[in-house]
């Protein structure tokens, strides 16, 4: 049975699978809209391809510019538009039964069939910007496009269900 990963161990994945890229200016860097959308683009496909339950542990909630992750964003929010350079990805850790006993961490990187498939969404991804990969989250039938349509606001900045991203994203395996 696969166990959910961390949506950070697959952060670092991309961040890790840009710079072994052998020539940096063939495509728009990773910037934090960027990796937001490769991270719902990633569960989106795992749901579809894999019958294993959800790729990472976090939920995709429907804020105003997309799919975001919350604390992904919290963490990568200081580059703002800019290139994430130098930093990667934490985890908040339990170590005791203290209230206080707590370790920041960078998660486990994922394994070597999880990696293989990121790779794959890293390859059909990497020639699109962040605002590429957002205004494909807003076309009609994607999963935040329900959620919006649903809610008629997203002020409150819903969940997306895995449920709805599997059924949408299967969807695209048909056409």
């Amino acid at each position: 049975m696969f166990e959910p990963i961390a949506a950070g161990a697959v952060a670092n994945a991309f961040l890790d699978a840009q710079d072994q890229e052998p020539n940096e200016a063939s495509f728009p860097r990773i910037d934090p809209m960027k990796l937001q959308k490769l991270l719902f683009y990633a569960q989106g496909w795992w749901l579809a391809l894999k019958q294993k339950g959800p790729l990472f542990r976090e939920e995709i909630y429907a804020w105003p510019w997309g799919p975001v992750i919350p604390h992904i964003y919290q963490e990568f929010k200081r580059f703002g538009r800019n290139q994430i350079v130098g930093a990667r990805a934490t985890e908040l850790v339990k170590t005791g039964p203290g209230p206080f006993a707590y370790t920041v961490r960078t998660p486990d990187p994922p394994d070597d069939e999880v990696k293989s498939f990121l790779f794959d969404v890293w390859q059909a991804h990497k020639p699109y910007s962040g605002v590429q990969l957002s205004n494909a989250t807003h076309e009609p039938g994607e999963p935040w496009t329900i959620v919006k349509e649903k809610y008629g606001s997203l002020d409150d900045k819903p969940l997306i269900p895995n449920d709805l991203i599997k059924e949408v994203f299967k969807g695209k395996l048909i056409h």
